[in-house]
């Protein structure tokens, strides 16, 4: 998972969510997953890979106020992605919680995500 997330600069993420989004929605928890934030969630990362390799934002100290602004528009969309992904996170955390009646760490599910959810997937029994 995280060599897929660096090579494909974290539009796998978003792809994650997706592939799982159906079968968390068959377990027995009354929160379910949307694909709308997924898809805003693909949108964005693709965006943001997209300035990433193509170095489309500018960096150093020396910018001037147009070079600025795309900092800040990237750093917003940035912004705006790891958000999704905690929300989603989060929401598959309860979603994971309730059907297995288990406790899932809020902290590493804050600090590590789809890579904590998936480690605790793996480690289930089905």
């Amino acid at each position: 998972m995280l060599l897929f997330s660096f090579v494909t600069h974290g539009i796998y993420v978003p792809f994650w969510f997706s592939n799982r989004k159906d079968s968390f929605n068959s377990l027995n928890s009354h929160e379910k997953i949307s694909s709308i934030p997924i898809v805003a969630l693909l949108i964005a990362s693709i965006i943001s890979a997209i300035s990433d390799i193509f170095h489309i934002r500018p960096v150093g100290f020396m910018a001037t106020p147009a070079e600025m602004q795309i900092n800040i528009i990237y750093a917003l969309l940035n912004g705006f992605i790891a958000v999704i992904i905690l929300i989603q996170s989060f929401k598959i955390r309860r979603i994971l919680n309730m059907h297995y009646d288990i406790e899932l760490s809020a902290v590493a599910t804050f600090f590590f995500t789809i890579f904590y959810l998936q480690y605790k997937i793996n480690r289930l029994d089905k």
